[in-house]
């Protein structure tokens, strides 16, 4: 079984509106704007806080609350949210950093447990592909700015 990672956005009032409703997590993965991460959401963590990025896009606080997070049970799985400012903080962020600039981190992935953990992060195939699902992201938070949302990210 994978454990892939994604990204909804939403209004902040729908964020609200959310926290109490019995599918958020359908609604948030069949309703709304995504950002499909794959395997990578890991990585892109893992070298976000390695660059000391002051809001990391998959991160914030737990969503709906830390009793009903959903996720798989992994490090770092649990459902969290951003606010809007935390969004406009992370997507300055991420328009100002270009991959390379994080890819130096994974030379010290072999001393964390990143999760795939059979996949070797070094590899300019896997850095690639890593890439591609960071310039992805940075489009997302940029699109997710311009609309004043709030961002939730999971891993499931």
């Amino acid at each position: 079984m994978s454990v892939l990672g994604d990204i909804a956005r939403v209004s902040p009032v729908e964020l609200d509106r959310l926290r109490s409703a019995p599918d958020t997590y359908g609604y948030l993965s069949r309703e709304v704007p995504t950002c499909d991460l794959d395997r990578y959401w890991d990585c892109l963590r893992f070298v976000m806080d390695a660059a000391a990025f002051q809001v990391n896009p998959i991160g914030g606080r737990p969503y709906p609350d830390e009793r009903s997070a959903w996720g798989h049970g992994m490090p770092h799985t649990n459902s969290c949210a951003l606010t809007v400012d935390e969004v406009r903080q992370a997507a300055t962020q991420l328009a100002a950093t270009p991959f390379p600039a994080l890819a130096v981190h994974l030379a010290a992935s072999d001393t964390v447990a990143l999760y795939p953990d059979n996949y070797d992060w070094a590899s300019p195939t896997i850095q690639n592909n890593a890439a591609d699902y960071y310039r992805t992201l940075v489009t997302f938070f940029q699109e997710a700015v311009a609309a004043g949302q709030c961002t939730v990210f999971w891993a499931a």
